[in-house]
């Protein structure tokens, strides 16, 4: 596999992701007075901060030193002039992602207990306004779920509201995008964290992970990554063992990383998964996506494997390069070759900054990179990726890789365009759009660039016309036809997924309706236009 490759990966801890990011928003914000230290510390007191902070501190701070406090990412977004929560929520996800510890979120100013009596009335109000037709934008489930988990004993009559909560908030998850999804994603973690309010979200997302008809199956089941409960771990466990759907078990493996790590399984579990692990890595006919998952996850695994299972690993790996440098390395590809594609993006990016850079190569944004583009944890590379879209680096890292692509044999590449494609997802702009479509049009163009670019379009900012969705659906549909072509079925729920998560109503109702699609695709594009308008309205808050 020509594919992405790494050096041996440098590790970013929680606090060098974070301190970049206030470090890079603040140098590089909209405002040239604020990229002096000692200006910024003498104008922070104020809105969310209300201690002192002199250029000591926020040096400290920007470099790792020190622990940034919460309140204080606040005041870094209204100094800066940022949209409320652009910072914070990017933080809390990469804060919640890499905390293995039980008790660390108590350090990051959201934990239990509470300082300060619960803000009842206003709680009162958001939880009834949940449970109506009323919209709720995300900072309102943020600010709902931040009360709870902050309460360990926090009741709610009568106790089936926890579900009604769980339910309206995971269908409204599954649909935002952006700045309305990170909050919605943090809330319905801390409802799966809560001692009261764990079970309900939990029996949720399993519910919805055991529809056959859902068609966001890899984000509900792996949302229960985030909870130790022995619930959670079985419906993961039981989704490996019995999937639902090829998502759902893709789901269920990228849980399990996060579960084997945090602790979650128990030694005969751990067995059984990494027996699973063993036979994708060894079976015929995987798809790459899950065997590499399967490699990283058999990275992570305990000393004392069984000799049966580490026998056929070995002879696996003797004829498969690929994942022998996966489970080696951790990354996709011999260590060095990532350099030749990340060090010139990294430069061009610093180049176009609106002002001199402090540092001639920015080494925490490519070490960023190469876990966004080489790393074969799909969770791994969406958090490097948030936290690239929430800086001034966004647009000029999605130009510099386009024309990185636009320099890449893709024929021979196809697996290192496909990742820089799913990078897109995250902070791809309207200029890499018309890309994505010749990406999903092209006759010539490997499948699994097709179907990253199809998975991933309805995410991409701008719009595209609707002869564009017509002519890709229908030229699948003739693939899928004729030919039976897996990889034209997985184009078509890519495409379709899109037109959901964009409210495309109009060609949604005219696949529903259409004898001349296959019948997955009538079925998925009922299911989404089966969703509560009140509740696809509200997620676009």
């Amino acid at each position: 596999m020509a594919t992405c490759g790494s050096r041996t990966p440098i590790h970013l801890s929680i606090q060098d992701r974070i301190a970049w990011l206030l470090r890079v928003n603040r140098i590089f914000g909209k405002e040239e007075r604020w990229s002096r230290a000692a200006s910024f510390a003498a104008a922070f007191q104020g809105g969310s901060w209300q201690a002192l902070a002199d250029a000591s501190k926020i040096s400290r701070w920007e470099t790792s030193v020190l622990r940034v406090p919460r309140q204080a990412i606040i005041r870094y977004e209204e100094l800066l002039g940022l949209a409320k929560g652009q910072l914070v929520f990017a933080a809390d996800a990469v804060h919640d992602y890499y905390c293995t510890e039980p008790n660390c979120h108590m350090s990051w100013g959201r934990g239990m207990p509470r300082a300060t009596p619960v803000p009842f009335t206003r709680t009162g109000e958001l939880i009834e306004k949940a449970s109506s037709g009323d919209a709720m934008s995300g900072q309102e489930w943020h600010e709902l779920c931040s009360v709870i988990s902050s309460a360990p004993n926090f009741l709610i009559v009568p106790v089936t509201t926890w579900t009604t909560l769980s339910e309206r908030l995971l269908q409204e998850q599954i649909i935002a995008d952006g700045m309305a999804w990170l909050p919605r994603f943090g809330a319905l973690s801390k409802l799966l964290g809560h001692p009261v309010g764990q079970q309900a979200a939990i029996d949720t997302c399993a519910s919805l992970a055991a529809d056959r008809a859902n068609q966001a199956g890899i984000e509900v089941i792996c949302m229960l990554d985030s909870t130790s409960h022995p619930d959670a771990t079985r419906h993961v466990l039981s989704q490996l063992a019995n999937p639902t759907s090829e998502s759902v078990f893709y789901g269920a493996l990228l849980a399990s990383v996060r579960k084997l790590a945090r602790g979650h399984f128990n030694p005969h579990q751990i067995t059984d998964l990494m027996s699973v692990a063993v036979d994708l890595v060894v079976g015929p006919g995987g798809h790459l996506d899950s065997q590499m998952l399967a490699a990283a996850l058999l990275r992570q695994m305990p000393e004392g494997a069984p000799v049966g299972l580490v026998n056929r690993l070995s002879r696996s790996l003797a004829t498969n390069e690929a994942l022998g440098v996966a489970l080696r390395t951790g990354s996709l590809a011999p260590p060095g070759a990532a350099q030749d594609l990340i060090h010139p993006v990294v430069s061009t990016a610093v180049d176009r900054m609106p002002r001199e850079a402090p540092w001639p190569y920015d080494e925490t944004l490519g070490i960023l990179l190469e876990e966004m583009i080489y790393n074969p944890i799909s969770d791994v590379r969406l958090y490097a990726a948030i936290l690239v879209r929430a800086t001034p680096y966004r647009v000029p890292i999605a130009n510099a890789l386009a024309g990185a692509l636009s320099r890449i044999r893709i024929a021979s590449n196809p697996d290192l365009v496909a990742c820089i494609v799913d990078a897109f997802r995250v902070f791809g702009t309207t200029d890499q759009r018309p890309m994505i479509e010749r990406f999903i049009l092209g006759q010539s163009v490997p499948s699994q660039v097709a179907i990253a670019a199809a998975r991933n379009i309805g995410h991409i900012d701008g719009t595209s016309h609707d002869r564009f969705w017509l002519s890709a659906i229908n030229t699948h549909a003739k693939n899928v036809q004729q030919n039976s072509s897996p990889a034209s079925s997985a184009v078509i729920r890519g495409l379709i997924y899109g037109l959901g998560i964009t409210g495309n109503d109009t060609l949604l109702a005219r696949i529903q309706h259409s004898l001349a699609l296959p019948p997955q695709a009538r079925q998925a594009a009922s299911w989404w236009l089966g969703q509560p308008q009140r509740i696809r309205r509200s997620a676009l808050l």
